[in-house]
């Protein structure tokens, strides 16, 4: 490629979509539990967090994380239900504008470790970029790279007989959002344990030991096998169409976020 995608600004990588992701926001002052019940709808998709704000101005960001970090520390109802999201967001919010480099977006994300920035767009208010947009700049660029070049990174699992305390635990030791089970192509994440802790057990409003059960209570979802041979606009495209985008390779597992890291790399052809 003449000018490497990590050059271009966030427009020209996004020429018709760099706006098109309404952020989904959640005021400071409700409630953990109200996030938890959000959550489910938007983890690994296009918006991926919740932007928590404060007098209608973005002040924050709200996952996956946090809700699962607060459960470790105090499994209870009331906890969900009286704790605010301004006491537990995280308040790395980054901002970008269409002019920005994408090499800049990728910096920032490195920085705060995760892959979720908004932008200001026409309507005064704000776009999401995540990891999963990002897949976009793989599909509206024809990049012959195989995804074999990605570097290959320690595939984390679980064990069916794991506990949800100790999956999650494993999470947050090796930062990641997703776990194989052993053995398997099958897989849990973040999106998959909140949709459980909502929809089943109505966040812990039912006063079950939800940390305290084994991994069985879930629905795994199943990453796609493919060959190292595809190319990286033919991966991204798969990767759109699953409602967890993960992949895999003999043993090398790949997510969004490789992706977003292989396609501001300079390693492209």
């Amino acid at each position: 490629m003449n000018t490497f995608l990590k050059d271009k600004s966030l427009e020209e990588v996004l020429p018709e979509s760099v706006f098109s992701t309404p952020a989904v926001s959640i005021r400071v002052e409700d409630t953990l539990g109200e996030a938890a019940s959000l959550l489910p709808h938007h983890l690994e998709t296009l918006t991926d967090s919740l932007v928590a704000t404060s007098n209608d101005r973005p002040v924050g960001i709200i996952g996956g994380i946090e809700v699962l970090e607060g459960i470790l520390k105090n499994q209870t109802a009331e906890f969900l239900d009286k704790t605010k999201i301004g006491d537990v967001m995280s308040k790395n919010l980054v901002i970008m504008n269409s002019k920005s480099k994408f090499s800049e977006l990728v910096d920032k994300w490195l920085e705060t470790r995760r892959a979720f920035a908004i932008i200001p767009n026409q309507y005064n208010g704000y776009s999401v970029l995540s990891a999963r947009k990002i897949l976009e700049v793989g599909t509206g660029f024809k990049i012959k790279t195989p995804i074999s070049a990605i570097p290959p990174k320690k595939i984390i699992t679980f064990h069916k007989n794991d506990t949800v305390r100790q999956i999650i635990q494993r999470m947050f030791d090796n930062m990641t959002r997703k776990l194989v089970l052993e053995g398997t192509s099958l897989f849990i994440n973040d999106r998959i344990i909140i949709q459980k802790l909502v929809r089943e057990f109505n966040c812990l409003r039912d006063g079950k030991d939800f940390l305290g059960m084994n991994s069985d209570i879930f629905s795994l979802e199943q990453a796609n096998n493919v060959s190292g041979d595809l190319t990286i606009s033919e991966a991204c495209k798969i990767m759109q169409d699953m409602k967890s985008p993960y992949l895999r390779i003999d043993d090398k597992v790949i997510s969004s976020w490789d992706m977003v890291l292989i396609l501001s790399s300079e390693n492209l052809s």
